[in-house]
C-alpha cells in the first residue's frame, strides 16, 4: 500500500505562531523561511486546480504573496500548511475563473502519490493509466470537487464555501465525478486488455 503524504490539520505550534508573527512584522529572514517551507506544496495544489502549467505558476506566485500579506491574520486553530492550502485554493480558483475563456486543456499534474487521494480507492491501474490523464477528462467542476475532497481532504461544507456552490451541488458533483472516473478507467482497462490479447 502506498504511503500517502498526510495533510497536517493539528493546531499550529508555538514555533509556527512565532514564525508568522515575524513574517507579519516584515522580517525578511522569516518571510524567506516561510516561502521555502510552503512553495513546493503551494505549487502542487495550484497545479491540481489550474488548466495549464503557466496558470499554475501564476496562481502559486499569487498565493505565496497572499500568504505573506495575510500572515497577521494567522490565528486559526489549524496547521500552517492547512491554512496556506485554503489561500492557495481560493487564489487558484479565482485565477482559473478569470481564464475560463481559454479552450485548451493542458494540465500539468504533480508526481504520483504527492497528495493523499484518500477515500477515492486509487488502485494500481490508476497509476498505470495516469490518474492525471483520467482527471483531465472530467468537467472542470467535477474535477475541482474531486481534487478538493480526495486530494486535499476538504469537507463538503468547506468545498461549498471555497467554490461558492450549494452543498447539494457539491455532493452531486462528487458522486458524478467518481462515477465518471470509474467508467473512464474501466473503459481504458478494457481497451488495454484487448490490445494485449494475442
Amino acid at each position: 500500500m502506498r504511503n500517502w503524504v498526510s495533510i497536517p490539520s493539528a493546531p499550529p505550534s508555538e514555533a509556527d505562531l512565532a514564525l508568522m508573527a515575524a513574517v507579519a512584522a516584515r522580517d525578511e529572514r522569516a518571510q524567506r523561511l516561510l516561502v521555502e517551507r510552503l512553495s513546493s506544496r503551494v505549487r502542487k495544489v495550484a497545479r491540481l486546480l489550474c488548466r495549464t502549467g503557466a496558470d499554475a505558476d501564476d496562481a502559486a506566485q499569487l498565493a505565496l504573496l497572499e500568504i505573506l500579506r495575510s500572515a497577521q491574520g494567522f490565528r486559526v486553530a489549524t496547521s500552517l500548511e492547512r491554512w496556506a492550502d485554503r489561500i492557495t485554493v481560493r487564489t487558484a480558483l479565482r485565477l482559473r475563473r478569470r481564464e475560463a475563456s481559454r479552450t485548451q486543456l493542458l494540465v500539468r499534474w504533480m508526481s504520483p502519490g504527492s497528495l493523499p487521494w484518500g477515500g477515492l480507492g486509487v488502485s494500481p491501474e490508476y497509476e498505470s493509466f495516469g490518474l492525471e490523464t483520467l482527471l483531465a477528462r472530467l468537467p472542470s467542476e467535477r474535477r475541482e470537487a474531486l481534487v478538493l475532497r480526495h486530494a486535499l481532504g476538504y469537507s463538503v461544507e468547506e468545498i461549498a464555501e471555497l467554490t461558492a456552490a450549494p452543498t447539494g451541488t457539491v455532493k452531486d458533483r462528487l458522486v458524478s465525478a467518481r462515477k465518471q472516473l470509474r467508467g473512464l478507467l474501466e473503459r481504458d482497462l478494457r481497451r488495454s486488455s484487448r490490445g494485449r490479447a494475442p
